[in-house]
């Protein structure tokens, strides 16, 4: 499951982060068994665009969208 903001957020966040739920990792957390929580995303017009997501279990995962508008992943202290 993939549990985004619901607070109000900025035309810019809410932007950024509908980009990220248009994913295919996004996608993918929404089937895993797993809650994902968004904690921390890009508040500005980017990219670069970072979503920061954590899961029920602890684990922490960025989405980090460059320039060309590609998306990776990275585990923080991997």
């Amino acid at each position: 499951m993939l549990r985004m903001p619901s607070a109000h957020v900025t035309d810019f966040a809410r932007r950024n982060l509908e980009r990220f739920r248009a994913t295919s990792a996004a996608s993918e957390l929404e089937d895993d068994k797993h809650l994902w929580t968004v904690v921390e995303w890009s508040w500005t017009h980017g990219p670069p665009l970072r979503v920061r997501l954590r899961s029920d279990l602890g684990r922490i995962t960025d989405f980090v969208m460059d320039e060309s508008g590609r998306w990776r992943m990275e585990q923080p202290g991997s």
